[in-house]
């Protein structure tokens, strides 16, 4: 609980730092580079200073036993109920902000009409908190079911502390699996949202590609250069999320079907979901050249001053 709590309050400072930097990269820099666009990547970095505030004011742990994953609060906030779901909600508004690097589509939707990009990002966000509230409620049952365990592990009152958990079955009085199809239907709504974020992803970067390949030699030096960049942005804002959102929290819904007993393992989730919203703005400041080199030109300045007066009192003593 202590590395995990480590992690979590590590994450959220180094969130704060990249992601304000990336947004005055953005503000400053990216007008000429990226036009409209510039305010959806601000838009999305913004959104991950959100997500870190949620991340560390929930502190999350989460648990796997038989049939029931459960996710519980450990913040100072834990007691309060009402807040419970808000934990729920922060794994799908990142959603297929690859789309938006398609010229084709960026054309359309000049001003006001970008806007309607983030149309699938809230029904998606509806849909997930929707399935979450009604498939993965707190009940007496799961109270009961989970508070030894709880306990023996953390010390925590399942009866106090505000959770969710999908509990696929129960045992009946002669033995039987009684299966709650509800909470299924529950947690395959999410890994259906999950594979269809993914998806998109995928074929959008693809079409990327291929319209990029087409296209080549209509394009100049400057304009080939920035598609190669924005498409190595790209890249790497796919494989991140997949490694460290997309499997960790579809596993961790899927693998209670198949009981396989994790315990605690399952911690290692909330924390690559702590520490991603820190590395994912690193990504545009590596890939994208003119973010790279004002980050470097910055740290140059502050270390040559120091580095000149070195040489000079060296010089002086000689």
């Amino acid at each position: 609980m202590l590395w995990l709590h480590i992690v979590q309050y590590s994450g959220f400072f180094l969130a704060q730092i990249t992601n304000s930097v990336l947004i005055y990269l953005i503000l400053t820099k990216a007008e000429k580079l990226f036009g409209t666009y510039r305010h959806v990547m601000c838009t999305f970095a913004m959104y991950s200073l959100i997500y870190a505030w949620i991340e560390v004011l929930t502190q999350p742990v989460m648990h796997i036993k038989g049939p029931c994953f459960i996710v519980f609060m450990d913040s100072p906030l834990k007691y309060h109920s009402w807040i419970g779901n808000m934990i729920t909600c922060k794994y799908s508004l990142k959603l297929v902000y690859t789309e938006h690097f398609r010229p084709e589509l960026l054309a359309k939707i000049e001003g006001f009409k970008l806007t309607y990009i983030f149309i699938p990002c809230i029904v998606c966000f509806v849909l997930w908190f929707e399935f979450v509230y009604y498939g993965m409620a707190n009940t007496v049952e799961k109270q009961i079911y989970m508070k030894e365990e709880l306990e023996n592990y953390y010390e925590e009152d399942s009866e106090r502390v505000a959770f969710i958990a999908p509990m696929y079955w129960s045992i009946g009085k002669n033995g039987e699996k009684i299966w709650k199809f509800g909470e299924i239907m529950g947690s395959t709504g999410c890994v259906c949202i999950i594979a269809v974020c993914f998806s998109t992803i995928v074929i959008c970067a693809t079409n990327i590609y291929l319209t990029m390949k087409s296209v080549n030699c209509h394009m100049s030096a400057r304009t080939l250069e920035l598609n190669h960049q924005l498409f190595l942005t790209l890249t790497f804002q796919t494989l991140l999320p997949f490694i460290m959102m997309y499997s960790p929290v579809g596993l961790l819904i899927t693998l209670p079907l198949f009981e396989v007993y994790v315990g605690s393992i399952a911690n290692f989730v909330p924390a690559s979901l702590a520490v991603y919203p820190s590395l994912e703005p690193l990504i545009a400041m590596i890939c994208i050249k003119d973010f790279r080199k004002t980050i470097l030109c910055s740290s140059w300045r502050k270390i040559s001053p120091r580095v000149t007066a070195y040489i000079t009192s060296s010089s002086a003593i000689l």
